[in-house]
This record gives C-alpha cells, sequence and structure tokens, in this order.
C-alpha cells in the first residue's frame, strides 16, 4: 500500500476514485490515529476541507476513522482556507490538523495534508511516520451521528480569532479609505468573497470573480498561474483597477496581473513586498526563499546588511526557517508567502492584503514599484513551465543533466550549476534557470529568471533540448 499512498512535497494527492478513494483515505486516516497514539500525543485533531468534488464527504469519513480511535476531532462544518487549520491547531495546541485538499490540482485530483502544533506544515520525518503505519492496523470507524452524539466529532468553524490576527498584522482601515480598485479572482476556491469582505468600502472598490463554488473550477486547475489568468488580467483593463489578485483552490498562495493586465508573479510580489517591510515599516530579519525563487531577496538582503537564506522547494522548509530564526519574509516561487508575525505557514489572503497596505501607503502602481527595484538592481523577468513527465525519466534526466550540463544557453555561459533541489543552471550576468521534477504531480517542473522577457521562452526552448541530450 506505501507504493499507492506516498507524501510529496506537501501531502498526498491522488486520482478520484482511481488511488484517491474512501478506502485509502480510511487507512490514511487510521495511519494517523497509530502515529497519534505511538506519539502518545493528546487524542484530538482538526479537520478542515476545500470546495472539491466529495471533500465533505472525504472529511466526514477521516472524522469517523479518528473517532474510531477515541480522537475528539473538531471538524469545520463548511469548507474552509488552509490557513484556518494550521490556526487553528497552533491557537487550540492540539498535536494535528488534516485538510482535504489538494490545493491547485485540476478537479480530477483530491488530497490529504498534515498540519503539525505549531502551526505549519508537517515536518517531513512525520508524514515518513504516517506513511509507515499506514495499513499496519485494521480500520476503526464510527458512525458519524453516534460520533457527534458522543462529542468525539464537534463541528465548529476554525477561525475564530483569525481575522483578528490579520488586523493586527496589516492596516485595514488605511486601505479601506485608500481609493483603491482592485479585482480579486478566487478561482473557485475557497477563499471565495473574503477579500471582498475585508476591505471593500465606499472609497474603496473590490471586484470578485469565481467567488462561487464549482468543483470542475471551470475546466482550468485553481493555481493562480499565468496561463490561467487571462479572465483576471481582462477584468482589471476593463474596470481600469489598480490591481488583480488571485488565489489558489485551498486558499494558501496568491500572485496576479498589474493593471496593464501583465502577469505580477509571486516573485516580483516578494521582492516588492521585502523592500515595503524594511524601508517603509522598518522591520529586520532573515529573508528566505526557496531554490525556484528570485535572487533578488539575496540582493535586498546584502544591499540592507541582512540574512538570506536559500532552501529547497516546499513551504515547510520556509516554516522550518521561521521557527528557528527570527524571519522577516520568507516564500515560495508558486505564491506561498509568509512573514513576521504570521504563522510558520503561507496565506493567500493576508498576502494579498499586506499588497493592498503597499499600494495604499507608497501611493504607487505596481509597475512603478517595479521599475524601482530594476533600477536598483537590475531587471529580471520570471517564467515557469510545466511538461507531462512521468516522475522516473524526470528525476533521471535532471540528475543526467547536472553531470554533463550545457556550456551555454540563450548564448549566456553556464557559470555555475546547483543540485541543492533539482538542477539549477547559474548563466552569466545573474540569469539562472532550474529543473526540477514535481513531489506532487508526474510534472517537470521549469523555472527560469532571465533579463528581458524576450528570452524567456527562448531559455526554456533551449533548456529542454539540453535536458534531452544529458539523457542520451
Amino acid at each position: 500500500m506505501n507504493n499507492v499512498i506516498k507524501f510529496g512535497t506537501d501531502g498526498w494527492r491522488g486520482v478520484i476514485a482511481d488511488n484517491y478513494t474512501f478506502e485509502n483515505l480510511r487507512m490514511v486516516a487510521q495511519a494517523v490515529a497509530d502515529y497519534i497514539d505511538y506519539k502518545g500525543e493528546s487524542k484530538e485533531v482538526a479537520v478542515g476541507f476545500d470546495r472539491r468534488f466529495f471533500s465533505e464527504d472525504f472529511a466526514r469519513t477521516a472524522a469517523e476513522v479518528l473517532a474510531g480511535n477515541g480522537i475528539t476531532v473538531f471538524l469545520s462544518p463548511a469548507a474552509c482556507p488552509t490557513p484556518h487549520v494550521s490556526y487553528f491547531v497552533k491557537k487550540r495546541q492540539i498535536p494535528l490538523g488534516i485538510v482535504i485538499t489538494a490545493s491547485h490540482n485540476n478537479f480530477r485530483y483530491n488530497g490529504f495534508k498534515i498540519k503539525e502544533r505549531f502551526g505549519g506544515s508537517a515536518f517531513p520525518e512525520t508524514t515518513r511516520a504516517v506513511e509507515d503505519c499506514i495499513g499496519k492496523n485494521p480500520v476503526r470507524s464510527m458512525p458519524f451521528r453516534e460520533a457527534k452524539k458522543q462529542e468525539k466529532i464537534i463541528e465548529t468553524p476554525l477561525n475564530e480569532g483569525y481575522y483578528d490576527l490579520l488586523e493586527s498584522l496589516v492596516d485595514l482601515s488605511l486601505i479601506r479609505s485608500s481609493g483603491l480598485k482592485i479585482v480579486v479572482d478566487s478561482m473557485n476556491g475557497v477563499c471565495g468573497f473574503d477579500l471582498e469582505h475585508l476591505i471593500k468600502s465606499q472609497t474603496c472598490s473590490v471586484t470578485t470573480l469565481r467567488g462561487e463554488r464549482d468543483p470542475l473550477f471551470g475546466g482550468l486547475a485553481p493555481e493562480p498561474k499565468e496561463e490561467y489568468l487571462g479572465l483576471l488580467a481582462s477584468s482589471v483593463k476593463n474596470e481600469g483597477a489598480l490591481v488583480g489578485l488571485a488565489n489558489d483552490g485551498d486558499g494558501d498562495r496568491t500572485s496576479g496581473v498589474h493593471g496593464d493586465g501583465g502577469f505580477f508573479s509571486p516573485l516580483e510580489m516578494i521582492a516588492l513586498l521585502a523592500l515595503y517591510m524594511i524601508e517603509e515599516k522598518g522591520m529586520k530579519g532573515l529573508l528566505a526563499t526557496n531554490n525556484a525563487n528570485t535572487l533578488y531577496l539575496k540582493k535586498i538582503a546584502d544591499d540592507h546588511g541582512l540574512p538570506c537564506a536559500n532552501t529547497p522547494v516546499g513551504f515547510k522548509y520556509i516554516a522550518e526557517l521561521m521557527m528557528k530564526e527570527s524571519l522577516l519574509i520568507g516564500g515560495e516561487e508558486s505564491g506561498g508567502i509568509t512573514f513576521q508575525g504570521f504563522l510558520p505557514e503561507r496565506d493567500g489572503i493576508l498576502i494579498d492584503l499586506i499588497l493592498c497596505e503597499m499600494l495604499a501607503k507608497t501611493r504607487k502602481t505596481t509597475r512603478q514599484l517595479l521599475r524601482e527595484l530594476y533600477d536598483r538592481y537590475g531587471e529580471f523577468h520570471f517564467r515557469r513551465k510545466d511538461f507531462a513527465v512521468e516522475p522516473e525519466k524526470g528525476i533521471r534526466q535532471v540528475k543526467n543533466l547536472a553531470a554533463r550540463p550545457p556550456k551555454e544557453l540563450c548564448g549566456k555561459k553556464v557559470v555555475d550549476v546547483n543540485s541543492l533541489d533539482g538542477t539549477k543552471l547559474f548563466l552569466e550576468g545573474g540569469a539562472w534557470i532550474l529543473f526540477r521534477q514535481s513531489g506532487t504531480e508526474p510534472a517537470l517542473r521549469i523555472y527560469t529568471e532571465m533579463p528581458s522577457v524576450w528570452e524567456l521562452d527562448e531559455v526554456i526552448s533551449q533548456g529542454m533540448k539540453a535536458l534531452g541530450e544529458a539523457d542520451q
């Protein structure tokens, strides 16, 4: 069974009715119960779920198994963002939280994330221990009604106090009185109309797109990457909005579009936010990125005499740093960002809010802020492309490329090779390209930062050719 159920970069994901079945879900829930029993932890677990097909039923099934093992389950009565589960777990100081979600994957998938007492994604050693428990013991379950009657399943919102925390970190009154015009794309995910409810006022205009539930996500994956943001881009231009913001299916990541409809990448966001927090808010601390993130953070850190750390891909590594050091801001290229004062967890709505605060405070457009960034640190643009590749083949190709890298790409010499997570080729002039096999789906991801937009597709094309040649 361990060959069927594996926890990747952020949880277990599978295709519904293929390997993501009620039977397998019960086995994973039983493994969680066995892990809690083995660790001697208090027998309490929080369970949340997203808006995907059957998510509420999968969540109830997991709760029934946990209740059948004598565990008290705090079950969200409605779909909720993943950060709500992390917040609840930390606030109540209970051992684990479970989120039934496949995050940004398309509608065919569902998943199972685990959160720990500190309020963030489970450490690899925790998920490995849960994996080791799968199939070791028979599944014990308690019917839902009986579990509720015995108060082993308690349906309760998981966000009590959560919005107070957001308000303590962001100047909502400034945003509400700012005159900003914003368009939000919730991509039919759990964020719904949250941002609109938080900041819309007589002087702050917020229009929400795709705020309702659609388990098919309009036929697209609920992932805020450039190719899925056409509706947001056209709406921003039509309405004359300052910015468009988009959140993924389970509400822990964000990206967007500029006022002209161009892609506002998470790498641009984190760089601008780092400068804003340092220079406008007077904050200090460690700047942390993963291996697929922008080099701007290193330049900003060096410029301000602050430390900077680079981690493997996966937000859990950022979270681990946050618990050990005074982190100012940390994030990953896919739009998961956190900052000082919050949980060691990414949160799309929080980042939307701090971006709005930045725009309200500076009275500048995102393009103006980016131009200032380019003037100080050089101009670079980012792109990511995913290719359908089976894991075994992708991992082999990426390793072979590290052993036999090309001498140049796009007319730029390869000056260094990094194998921290995948194979990253550093090019002269500060550009780079990273090849990495996904840990959550059969996809080879290629990321790059280049000095000009026109070079992005070309360097990816040449990189794919070099990848194939190295594998021969």
